[in-house]
């Protein structure tokens, strides 16, 4: 994925989840490449505009992609340099930038605070808000609607111990236990396999954009573990094709037992 900076003219564009605290622009425009960020943005202004929103690639956006047009406007442009508005013009639009949703983020922290107006809390202090952000950050956002409804489930619930999962190369008859959430199940599989391939060739900086942040302990844990490139392989051709496709999950998980089984 395509991470930009966001950054023109010394100012940072905010990522889409912000979009939950504000009123929209009739014409938008992203700046990155996040899939999960474009659908968000797509479905929210879709909603607000009572108008089906549709994201348009295009290598530059100027003041006639914008001005006299009834129609809402998504655009989506590489980095923000392409973005060329006149100061009037730019103070119409709404332009965000499809930054990572990570630790520390303000896109994070503004899920948790509108998972906070939806179960009618009052406005949560920093201190919850953190730990409830670190927590989804712990186990990464996959779909910002989602996140929400995940946020205020965590709001109304006590802090939840980690939970040491078992890994289908330990045991591929056990490493889904009975009642878990296969869905979640695989996705923390999915990134810890994608950290494993980072970890094994050293690479630092791949490592940190897989889960926005630097876990020193679990870098050289994961780099001292020997796994057999195959099965890695087939494992996340496997996890991707189910994060695609959105078939059932635990036909996904008898799929990746099947490939870790001993032979």
């Amino acid at each position: 994925m395509a991470k930009t900076s966001g950054v023109i003219d010394g100012i940072e564009y905010p990522t889409t989840p912000l979009l939950l605290e504000r009123t929209p622009k009739k014409h938008n425009i992203l700046i990155g490449n996040d899939a999960m960020q474009i659908r968000f943005a797509e479905q929210f202004l879709s909603i607000a505009h009572e108008y089906k929103v549709e994201h348009e690639v295009v290598p530059t956006v100027n003041d006639s992609m914008v001005l006299g047009l009834d129609t809402p406007k998504l655009y989506l442009v590489e980095r923000s340099s392409l973005i060329d508005l006149s100061p009037n013009v730019k103070a119409k639009v709404g332009i965000w930038s499809l930054d990572l949703i990570e630790k520390g983020s303000a896109g994070l922290n503004c899920i948790v605070r509108f998972g906070a107006r939806l179960i009618g809390m009052e406005k949560p202090d920093k201190g919850i808000v953190q730990r409830v952000a670190d927590e989804m950050a712990r186990e990464g956002v996959y779909d910002i609607r989602a996140a929400v409804w995940h946020a205020s489930w965590l709001l109304t619930s006590p802090p939840q111990k980690s939970i040491k999962w078992m890994r289908p190369w330990e045991n591929w008859l056990q490493w889904m236990p009975k009642g878990e959430d296969a869905k979640k199940r695989l996705h923390s599989l999915y990134w810890e396999l994608v950290m494993w391939v980072f970890a094994m060739s050293g690479d630092e900086r791949g490592f940190r954009k897989t889960k926005g942040r630097w876990d020193a302990k679990m870098f050289q844990r994961l780099s001292m573990l020997q796994l057999p490139k195959d099965k890695v392989y087939d494992t996340l051709l496997e996890l991707s094709s189910w994060r695609e496709r959105g078939y059932d999950a635990y036909v996904c998980v008898l799929k990746i037992a099947k490939i870790w089984e001993t032979k």
